[in-house]
């Protein structure tokens, strides 16, 4: 009797997932059908809907831009591109094409920063935040299982240069981790969404515009007050701007 409740109980968990996973796959077919041939809004309309259900796919978000690409909403576009490269920051196809994209706008800014600064940046962006992290956690066990081994056999001294290495590669996985909190929760990625955007000295429709933006722009989100972003240009250049007038990569 009980084994019939706990299968019971299990099919009653396994059958919603089953039939979502289900629906999941013929809406993504339905938006590739679309896709396919010509009917780029609605493929985008389903692309959306699929992003709501599983906010975690590269896949969707990657497929979504290319609709965007189709309909001219070039600033859409980039900014899925970028949501995709965040699940999946080693597929050359998102990467390609998101390089294509931003060669389409008519507006661009010169990236003037310091190599160190765009090197950084690069690094920072190969892994995810949970490979990032789950490095960190792993290196952290070996670190602290080597040295519990050590005490309890009795081994010698702790800090043997086997251990001086693992304690250098904890360092050097805080500092990357430090470095992935930074780039993904401080300063945060935006893309402007409006055909003209413009940036103000302060955070109000009173004070002066300190320059123009075209869409599709990356800035840096460096400072929130109210509706208003104060965000920083790849030139140096930093004003402020209205919320609804970017989006940021990280919803």
């Amino acid at each position: 009797m009980k084994r019939f409740v706990c299968f019971l109980l299990i099919t009653l968990w396994l059958v919603p997932v089953v039939c979502a996973g289900a629906e999941t796959a013929v809406i993504f077919q339905e938006a590739n059908t679309s896709y396919r041939t010509g009917d780029h809004a609605k493929a985008a309309e389903l692309y959306e809907s699929l992003i709501e259900r599983e906010p975690r796919v590269a896949t969707f978000y990657y497929d979504l831009a290319n609709a965007y690409v189709r309909l001219g909403k070039l600033s859409r576009a980039i900014l899925n591109y970028e949501k995709a490269l965040r699940l999946d920051p080693r597929n050359g196809d998102i990467r390609e094409n998101l390089r294509y994209t931003r060669g389409l706008l008519e507006y661009r800014v010169e990236d003037t920063r310091n190599w160190y600064l765009k090197a950084t940046e690069v690094v920072l962006k190969y892994a995810t935040e949970r490979e990032v992290y789950a490095v960190l956690l792993a290196v952290l066990f070996i670190f602290l299982a080597g040295g519990i081994f050590y005490f309890l056999n009795g081994r010698g001294v702790f800090w043997n240069p086997w251990q001086q290495f693992i304690f250098i590669v904890l360092l050097l996985a805080a500092l990357v981790a430090f470095g992935k909190e930074v780039q993904s929760n401080v300063i945060r990625d935006a893309i402007v969404m409006q055909k003209e955007c413009e940036a103000r000295y302060g955070p109000s429709e009173h004070d002066q515009v300190a320059f123009r933006m075209g869409e599709g722009i990356k800035v840096f989100v460096m400072d929130r007050r109210e509706d208003w972003s104060r965000v920083l240009l790849t030139n140096g250049e930093s004003g402020w701007v209205k919320d609804s007038d970017i989006a940021e990569v990280k919803g």
